[in-house]
């Protein structure tokens, strides 16, 4: 099949790159060291000084008056009567001393083992882990932006890329196919440069042989997905991934076209994209665009859109069909919610403001769906946003009315405070164009720290669950 885009020129293909401490702490947790005995054990006190009492005796009886007639007989008995009765009272106090000791011991061994530090440090490691403390390698941070994007493989099935930022600061991304119904296991690619820890993330998708104007075949039938991140200088980087399927699976990653420009954005920047346009703010928070050319090469311009500091960007079509159609969605510097659109790269964007005004620096997330099965039709766009109780609001134009705001069911939950809402748009830019239906209108957000995903039919959204990243 031969592009309809076959006047442009693709992105110039890269050579392929293969891809506690110890705190004290006791068994009893709060309780702190054990507390005195202070119930009966069943023992009687024992007076010490019943271990004289033979001698007291023995003294009271030397002392005794003599009664009767004393023989030497009588006196022997009499003595040996006192012994054994002294006998017996020292075999009664030694026995009671010992079954106190034993008991005693007893008792002071099971508190000693009560308060003896315990082996597992308590202050560093929690028995439920935070989430962005789990020891998955694959474990997401807990800032992470969140970006996705996917394609149509035939009418019916399609695929799904999500991208995400580890907590030791790499890029990850997972997949997704409508074919098995699975994700897949987790990529993680080591890009140069370096990301900052939580760096924005935009990625898009496209067949480059496709998108170039040369005739697909089983042989060239690739995807290329683009991520767009911002490194600890603060400039726009790239990285490539291309998947491939024939004549063999490969897929292979390396360095992006646009890193050697130098595009610097402002520190608080978040970035959006849809192929093959880049949206991010600059330090005085103006909106610049990065755009890749019908020939085949980056240009740069300033939108002249003013944006709060760290608004949300998002970027989708307007017009399905026409190469650098697309509607600027992000929050206005009076906190307004507001939407730029244009037909095509070689025109200023036009106003569409929907009449909301939402939280500062709130999370935002948009997709967009072909109004009919047309290959040049207007889109349909539904926005999600955070308000400030943390629930998810959709604001949407699908109709004739314009803007329309309602609330989404509560059991699609709150994202995380300052994390990104990230919704799926497919690509127009491969062999199976965007499809008029809603199999793939769904939205990511982390909440307490795992990636929910959520899907809308047309009428009802719904939660399908947690991205298995672990």
């Amino acid at each position: 099949m031969v592009s309809p885009y076959s006047e442009t020129a693709g992105p110039g293909v890269l050579p392929e790159v293969d891809a506690s401490r110890l705190d004290g702490s006791n068994t009893l947790g709060d309780a702190g060291a054990p507390e005195l005995f202070r119930g009966y054990d069943g023992l009687e006190v024992v007076n010490g000084d019943l271990l004289n009492e033979s001698n007291k005796i023995k003294a009271e009886n030397e002392a005794t008056p003599v009664i009767g007639h004393n023989t030497p007989q009588k006196n022997a008995r009499r003595r040996l009567l006192w012994i054994a009765i002294a006998i017996v009272i020292l075999v009664v106090v030694i026995v009671a001393a010992v079954v106190g000791g034993v008991l005693g011991s007893r008792h002071h061994h099971n508190s000693s083992a009560d308060s003896k530090p315990s082996s597992t440090p308590s202050s560093s490691t929690s028995s439920t882990p935070s989430p962005s403390s789990s020891s998955s390698p694959s474990a997401i941070y807990s800032k992470s932006s969140l970006s996705v994007t996917g394609w149509w493989e035939t009418t019916s099935s399609y695929n799904i890329r999500l991208a995400y930022q580890g907590n030791d600061g790499q890029l990850r991304m997972i997949g997704y196919s409508s074919n098995n119904n699975k994700w897949s296991t987790v990529s993680t690619y080591n890009v140069d440069p370096e990301p900052k820890m939580g760096t924005p993330l935009a990625t898009c998708c496209y067949n480059s042989t496709f998108y170039s104007g040369g005739k697909v075949t089983s042989d060239n039938n690739y995807t290329q997905i683009d991520i767009f991140y911002q490194g600890k200088q603060d400039y726009i980087n790239e990285w490539i991934i291309r998947e491939e399927k024939y004549p063999v699976v490969t897929t292979t990653d390396t360095k992006g076209t646009i890193d050697p420009l130098a595009y610097k954005a402002g520190p608080n920047t978040r970035i959006a994209t849809y192929w093959p346009s880049v949206i991010f703010q600059n330090e005085v928070n103006q909106l610049e665009e990065a755009y890749f050319s019908t020939k085949s090469v980056w240009s740069q311009q300033l939108l002249n859109l003013s944006s709060t500091n760290h608004s949300a960007l998002v970027e989708v079509p307007y017009w399905g069909g026409r190469t650098g159609s697309a509607n600027f969605i992000y929050q206005r510097d009076d906190q307004r919610l507001f939407a730029e659109w244009r037909v095509n790269a070689s025109v200023g964007a036009a106003a569409d403001a929907p009449p909301d005004i939402i939280p500062s620096q709130t999370s935002i997330g948009a997709f967009a769906i072909p109004k009919n099965t047309q290959q040049d039709s207007l889109m349909n766009t539904y926005i999600l946003w955070r308000n400030d109780t943390g629930a998810i609001q959709m604001t949407k134009n699908d109709d004739n009315n314009g803007w329309q705001t309602s609330s989404t069911p509560d059991a699609l939950g709150s994202p995380d405070e300052g994390t990104d809402i990230a919704c799926l748009t497919a690509t127009n830019y491969v062999v199976t164009p965007i499809q008029s239906k809603f199999d793939m209108a769904r939205c990511y957000y982390l909440v307490k720290g795992k990636v929910r995903e959520i899907k809308y039919d047309g009428s009802t959204w719904s939660v399908v669950g947690n991205v298995p990243l672990d």
